[in-house]
């Protein structure tokens, strides 16, 4: 039996990476390999998931694990980005170079890329991925920054790994309600703009009777924000706590109408329940999810105002059941991508 080993920002609850380690093992638990995660609670990672897991820093369980290893997977999310510390370069292409050191193969699994404001961050990712088995990006941002910093090896474009959770099979049976429900998912950001989403949504809900449910994807983080948001609403609102499991948090999801979304994975996870949504966009990467859905507002976060959200929502509203219809098609076409890509990543290792 083949063994992986997967290496991302797991075991920190959040909900978007979480959603991201369960696409990679949807997808490639259908083939006969021993999947091991390196995660920051390895105990709660093996339980939920059915893998083995150890300690993201303990460099000797990592060792033993890649001298045992036939590929090591980077992967997904951003993890080479260097806006939020100078940290995660150096870490997560360390751990490359050591499965390199001892044989294994090595694949960047269908990440996005970036920001990467330093020369040293720039240079030390050009080197590495140039010697990775295989390169898959997940949009056409990271796709053009890494031929920009001086990535030669061929890149993939692919999607998301989380649009593997798709199910089609899933019955979306909207209930009848006097109330249309608009999820919410807002984030702390450097700019201010709580005040103009909730101006928006309130003039929103002056005209249409509805209920906010507000959401928090990285659980510790995002909570004091949504707060803040439930503070400025008018009409009725409820912080939603979320399961840890992704697949179970996207039920959550089933019964809105329309949804709000500043966390990539959120607007991910409205997309797999087919709700028409307004992004707001506040990095390159949640720009590059919405470059396929043209007929999907995005919004920048630092020039927010409250007469594009009303305007925005009115529109979704209006246009809903074809939005539903464009996005179940949009939906097949990443999940036969994601498909596509996993395929390549067990052809390394066949």
């Amino acid at each position: 039996m083949k063994k992986i080993v997967i290496s991302g920002y797991y075991g920190f609850e959040n909900l978007g990476d979480e959603a991201v380690l369960e696409g990679i093992i949807t997808l490639l638990g259908a083939a006969e390999v021993e999947i091991t995660v390196l995660s920051a609670r390895p105990e709660i990672t093996s339980k939920r998931y059915g893998v083995k897991s150890i300690g993201r820093y303990s460099i000797i369980q990592i060792l033993a694990a890649l001298a045992e290893a036939d590929l090591f997977i980077s992967g997904g999310g951003s993890l080479l980005q260097d806006v939020t510390g100078s940290f995660s370069v150096p870490y997560y292409l360390s751990l490359a170079w050591l499965a390199k050191l001892q044989g294994v193969k090595t694949i960047y699994y269908a990440q996005g890329a970036g920001p990467l404001n330093k020369f040293w961050s720039r240079k030390l990712t050009a080197l590495s991925l140039n010697r990775f088995n295989l390169l898959g990006v997940r949009d056409q941002g990271s796709y053009n920054l890494l031929k920009q910093i001086g990535v030669k090896q061929k890149l993939n474009l692919t999607v998301d790994p989380v649009f593997a959770l798709a199910d089609f099979e899933y019955n979306l049976h909207k209930k009848i309600k006097g109330k249309l429900e608009i999820g919410v998912a807002v984030r702390p950001w450097s700019a201010d703009y709580i005040s103009e989403l909730a101006a928006g949504l309130n003039r929103f809900s002056a005209e249409s009777s509805c209920k906010f449910l507000l959401f928090s994807f990285h659980k510790g983080s995002d909570e004091k924000t949504a707060v803040q948001l439930q503070k400025l609403l008018k009409a009725e609102s409820e912080l939603v706590k979320l399961p840890n499991q992704p697949n179970k948090a996207l039920s959550f999801f089933s019964e809105l109408d329309l949804f709000v979304g500043v966390r990539l994975h959120s607007l991910i996870f409205a997309l797999l329940n087919q709700i028409p949504l307004l992004a707001i966009s506040y990095d390159p990467k949640v720009t590059g999810l919405m470059a396929d859905l043209d007929s999907l507002p995005c919004l920048e976060i630092t020039e927010l105002k409250a007469a594009q959200v009303t305007t925005a929502l009115t529109e979704l509203h209006e246009q809903r059941y074809q939005l539903r219809k464009e996005i179940k098609t949009y939906l097949k076409q990443q999940k036969q991508q994601a498909n596509v890509f996993a395929r390549m990543v067990l052809e390394v290792i066949s």
